[in-house]
């Protein structure tokens, strides 16, 4: 099929040159900012040219790398498939209007200077500008590692594809406003009416004949959506409240009422700022207006047989009757094949023919269920010899997961962690614990120094990791008749020693102790181990896909 070169001068901006040739972005900046090590390279071969011709969706030769690839090589921003185009030599995929891009061009969002085309990456030695990657002020996104455009005198950036495919000085969008709103090309931090937030970052709209002004990303917020933190929809509003005073359900600061905010369409008076409802690791990206609902947590993971019989998913073929253990001893080998804890005390589900056990907890866990981590509801495993690292505590596990089955998503929950709730009530602490940390943000626990997902107080600065929030609060020690409990105490130049491997305990990092008159104190690792919640003694699980007792 043959091939052919696609490259067209754009008309519609005042371009002080046109594109210097017809080769791939990378390759044809490459020729301007060094032509002597391009002229070399050229000369060693001659084909590097012929090699670096771009082709469009349907010449034959790129159809796959279509199909595989999803942004643009240069802005990293999605692709369309009928219109981009495909570079042999690299094997990349790029924006039409990246690959027309000219070293300068002079655009309507902002007149007062032309804005010149440079290329950004951490590691090229075709490195121009500044080292950290900015923001693009029409869509917010960084530029990441490739071409962009900006003026270096009022430090305004925009991606290719947004400074030559747009030219949108007005939007006319009544579902967030009743009349066109006009852009407003003067570099100013206005508070937007839609998230609260001031941002010289981003294109702003304004209303003058109602002092409304929005970014251009905050007006096609979506109306209705769903999101981990909360169990009903919420959906987005701009109306006063006079007489209420909120608190953000994920951030925890104080909403304002005079802005845009999303809140429960059950009345729940539960109420997100904007911004912290979309937030990708909380929202799904899926606008529910006029969608039907779907509730999830209804679905069991077991089949009643009779009464306190069951059958569950994780063990077909053998019914589970539901006992009280009455004592607090531990027999050998017996945990809970859900949560890997051991069996102490409580409403258990025993099997009748073998040693598989439950807890009560463990086993009413439905088959799908939202968790406040993640974006996508999730969906409870259970399969015989199911090892896996759960992203919020890294704990190495075994027993039943949560995990999301969203296309290329690979995300899943221990049981211990999806039994977290937001807020979280811990014995070791006196107030609630939150999950109010920012996305992609880490902090380091308070109790074992270490950086991971965590929970924190907003009364102080406590600060409380999955994986020291999840261990167990209460154990069992063979040398001792007595539970002992999960201790912490702030540094106090106190010390003791551990009666296993009698070493200095340090309360500051947690230990085991019992508060009785043995005055037994042990480390954590030493006793529940270093993989805590691999279980050694694991009893058969069937190892058939199970399917939802619907």
């Amino acid at each position: 099929m043959a091939t052919t070169p696609f490259v067209h001068a754009m008309d519609s901006l005042n371009h002080s040159s046109p594109p210097t040739t017809f080769l791939c972005p990378r390759l044809r900046y490459k020729k301007q900012i060094d032509p002597e090590t391009y002229f070399i390279e050229k000369q060693s071969d001659p084909s590097l040219e012929e090699s670096h011709r771009l082709y469009t969706h349907g010449s034959g030769l790129c159809d796959e790398v279509f199909l595989y690839t999803d942004s643009c090589d240069v802005c990293d921003r999605k692709i369309n498939h009928l219109t981009d185009l495909w570079c042999k030599g690299c094997m990349r995929v790029y924006h039409k209007a990246c690959v027309e891009c000219p070293p300068e061009i002079k655009v309507p969002y902002h007149p007062k200077h032309p804005l010149q085309l440079l290329f950004q990456s951490s590691k090229s030695t075709l490195h121009v500008g500044s080292s950290h990657f900015n923001k693009c002020n029409c869509c917010g996104e960084n530029t990441h590692e490739g071409f962009y455009y900006s003026c270096s005198i009022c430090d305004f950036n925009l991606h290719p594809v947004c400074a030559i495919s747009l030219n949108i000085l007005s939007i006319n969008f009544p579902k967030r406003h009743d009349h066109t709103l006009t852009y407003f090309p003067r570099i100013n931090s206005l508070t937007c009416d839609v998230c609260a937030l001031s941002d010289d970052k981003c294109f702003i709209y304004v209303c003058y004949q109602c002092d409304f002004v929005v970014h251009k990303m905050c007006i096609y917020f979506p109306t209705t959506i769903r999101i981990s933190r909360h169990d009903h929809r919420l959906s987005f509003t701009l109306i006063p409240h006079s007489n209420k005073t909120w608190s953000c359900g994920v951030c925890r600061q104080r909403v304002d009422q005079n802005y845009g905010r999303y809140s429960c369409v059950k009345d729940c008076d539960y109420v997100v700022h904007s911004k912290c409802a979309i937030r990708k690791d909380l929202w799904d990206g899926k606008e529910l207006e006029e969608e039907p609902e779907t509730d999830y947590e209804d679905l069991k993971a077991f089949k009643e047989i009779s009464d306190r019989v069951i059958e569950h998913v994780s063990h077909r073929y053998h019914y589970m009757r539901l006992e009280k253990k009455e004592n607090d001893q531990v027999e050998d080998g017996k945990r809970c094949q859900a949560c890997i804890l051991p069996i102490y005390e409580g409403n258990i589900y025993n099997c009748m023919k073998c040693d598989f056990i439950l807890h009560e907890t463990c086993a009413h866990l439905p088959c799908k269920k939202w968790h406040p981590l993640h974006a996508h509801p999730l969906t409870l495993l259970a399969a015989e010899n199911f090892d896996f690292e759960c992203v919020a505590c890294r704990n190495h596990c075994f027993g039943f997961a949560y995990t999301c089955m969203e296309g290329l998503c690979s995300f899943s929950l221990d049981i211990r962690c999806t039994l977290v709730s937001d807020p979280f009530i811990h014995e070791l602490h006196p107030h609630p614990l939150y999950l109010t940390f920012e996305e992609g943000i880490s902090r380091t626990c308070s109790m074992c120094g270490k950086q991971k997902s965590h929970l924190n107080c907003i009364e102080c600065s406590f600060i409380f990791c999955f994986r020291c929030a999840t261990l167990p609060y209460k154990v069992k020690y063979k040398h001792d008749e007595h539970y002992l409990t999960l201790a912490y105490e702030e540094d106090t130049g106190g010390h003791n020693w551990c009666d296993i491997c009698e070493r200095e305990t340090y309360p500051q990092v947690g230990v085991y102790t019992c508060n009785s008159s043995c005055s037994i104190t042990v480390h954590i690792e030493c006793l529940l181990g270093a993989d805590p919640f691999i279980n050694h003694h694991q009893i058969y699980i069937y190892k058939e896909e199970f399917s939802l007792f619907l």
